[in-house]
């Protein structure tokens, strides 16, 4: 029997499935480097031509199948590669080259592909790396038709698929198949078969680096897309590890049905909002009817590897609030550096505490203006609300209010028409804010906590650091402390408070945060319908007697102990 092997690689598409490998190999492209003889010239531009229109018919088709089944806005990379196919000064260039040096179709046609290639792999991001893949599957595609050669595939129906790299329409021909997961060597989170999986909300794991080589096809293997893990010939007692979560996991999406419209007030009439954090739009089609309390721009530049052009971010908030309308979206501004390096920027000895967050936008104001300017014409279903990261001070929220009077002042010389009242909130997740949160509050239209870096400076506690990892605390007696200051700095000015930290997305904290009267949680979409139920089974009173208990205690144990009994007594009885 063979022994059970776990590879670990980046989760980018959520979900798990249980199955059987599927290798996927392509073939080896051969470039013909022979010149041509006299006669051949004319057949080998006759052969390029028809290689052309047979790749078109096939990206054409691969395009349709692909807006059937996730979308025209995820489905562009394919006009991208029809453009080049249709491009004549491109094609016209290939033919005379051919004529000029009597070199083989491939070897041009290669040629010249690579020399696109070339400027793309110059940047050293990430994202154009992706995008030399792309050019690299046209170049693919042509020589092979040139052949005659057809891509067949044998794939089994519910196969999980392994390979070095997977282009887009590997990935949409796959889907056919019902495949049930994907896992390669190369790539990332803004891959597009990355995208094209967290569409089709197919789990997938990427940038494993081998693991196409330590897999048969036919092997069992159990993929894990949320925690990024693969497991080869998994034992009886894994398999049924991973049957029992795919069942909570169904249970869930079962209960989100049936809870999703249900009001989110506690036994005792008090109203908590529920919202989602997402971070690409097709994530909104798992959370109907629900409000966005975090929705981050990042992955914009990360995918881009620059700062995107201002049509672009208008595209994408248009979407998002459209999608999420009448339900409101709170759209965070760039909060890059920390672990989102900066591309072409200077690398720091410690990006933490460094140029990241409003840092950077109140450095680069043409970017920051174009971003709000973006934001701002996105706002006519006036579902908008706009939030900055990593305010340390007051001067940062006033200069950017500056900036957005500035950016109002000029849409209305223009007469483009946006959400007046569109409301500015802050995010608080440092120290200094949380001391300074009563001034912060008659500066901001509304506080959100992120308890992931509140946490990490509060305690002065990496939570990447496996060493220290376990001194990460979430009930620490001065972050919960932090917490009611942070909210009673809030609500003495009138505004509200809501927490999008990983704290809020763990059932465990909810009475916490709802007696330390937080008036919004933004959460995962996988644990959506478990807080709302969490909610939904305290009472209000209860969990404010909770919270002013635990604001006594003097250790992380003491509050612990004194949520998880508070848990077992009073909410766990009622959900289970």
């Amino acid at each position: 029997m063979h022994k059970e092997r776990i590879y670990r690689g980046i989760p980018a598409s959520q979900g798990i499935s249980i199955g059987k490998a599927y290798v996927y190999t392509r073939r080896q492209i051969n470039i013909n480097t022979m010149a041509l003889k006299d006669g051949e010239v004319e057949a080998e531009i006759e052969a390029i031509n028809n290689s052309i229109q047979i790749s078109l018919k096939e990206l054409t088709k691969i395009h349709a199948i692909s807006v059937e089944k996730i979308g025209e806005k995820n489905s562009k990379i394919f006009e991208a590669q029809i453009e080049i196919l249709n491009d004549r000064i491109f094609l016209d260039g290939v033919i005379k080259r051919i004529k000029k040096e009597k070199k083989s179709a491939g070897f041009v046609f290669n040629d010249e592909i690579e020399k696109l290639a070339a400027i793309l792999q110059k940047s050293g991001n990430d994202y154009m790396k992706e995008r030399y893949a792309d050019l690299m599957d046209v170049r693919n595609r042509v020589v092979r038709n040139m052949r005659r050669e057809k891509l067949v595939s044998k794939v089994d129906e519910s196969s999980i698929i392994f390979a070095h790299e997977l282009t887009p329409a590997d990935t949409i021909l796959f889907s056919r198949r019902k495949v049930m997961g994907y896992a390669t060597d190369t790539g990332g989170v803004t891959s597009h078969a990355a995208i094209i999986s967290r569409a089709l909300r197919v789990p997938a794991v990427v940038g494993m680096k081998t693991i196409s080589k330590f897999v048969a096809t036919g092997d069992n293997v159990v993929i894990d897309g949320t925690e990024g893990v693969i497991i080869v010939n998994p034992t009886e007692e894994t398999i049924q590890i991973y049957r029992e979560k795919i069942s909570r996991i169904k249970h869930h999406e079962e209960l989100l049905f049936e809870i999703v419209n249900k009001p989110c007030r506690t036994e005792d009439g008090k109203s908590v909002e529920i919202t989602a954090n997402i971070e690409f739009v097709e994530e909104t089609d798992f959370i109907k009817n629900c409000g966005i309390g975090l929705y981050r721009t990042e992955h914009l530049y990360m995918e881009k590897g620059d700062f995107p052009s201002s049509a672009e971010q208008i595209q994408e908030y248009t979407a998002i609030a459209l999608a999420t309308y009448p339900k409101p979206v709170t759209i965070r501004t760039f909060d890059l550096g920390g672990d989102k390096i900066l591309q072409d920027y200077h690398r720091e000895d410690n990006p933490y505490l460094g140029w990241r967050g409003i840092r950077v936008s109140l450095d680069r104001v043409e970017m920051f203006r174009e971003q709000l300017k973006a934001l701002l014409i996105s706002s006519a279903k006036k579902n908008i609300k706009i939030m900055l990261p990593m305010i340390s001070s007051v001067d940062e929220v006033r200069r950017a209010k500056t900036i957005l009077n500035e950016v109002k002042s000029g849409l209305d010389r223009e007469g483009i028409s946006y959400d007046k009242k569109i409301p500015l909130g802050i995010m608080l997740e440092v120290p200094s804010a949380f001391v300074l949160a009563e001034e912060l509050a008659e500066e901001a239209d509304f506080f959100s906590i992120g308890t992931n870096d509140l946490i990490q400076y509060i305690l002065a506690v990496d939570r990447g650091n496996e060493l220290i990892s376990g001194m990460f605390q979430q009930f620490h007696p001065a972050v919960i402390r932090a917490l009611k200051k942070i909210v009673e700095g809030g609500h003495s000015k009138g505004i509200k408070v809501s927490l999008c930290g990983e704290m809020a997305s763990v059932p465990l904290a909810v009475p916490v945060l709802v007696g330390l009267e937080i008036d919004e949680l933004s959460v995962l979409p996988s644990v959506f319908s478990e807080v709302k139920q969490t909610i939904r089974a305290m009472r209000a009173a209860d969990a404010k007697a909770l919270a002013g208990r635990i604001l006594k205690m003097p250790t992380e144990s003491e509050v612990r102990s004194e949520v998880e009994r508070f848990f077992e007594l009073k909410i766990k009885p009622k959900i289970l």
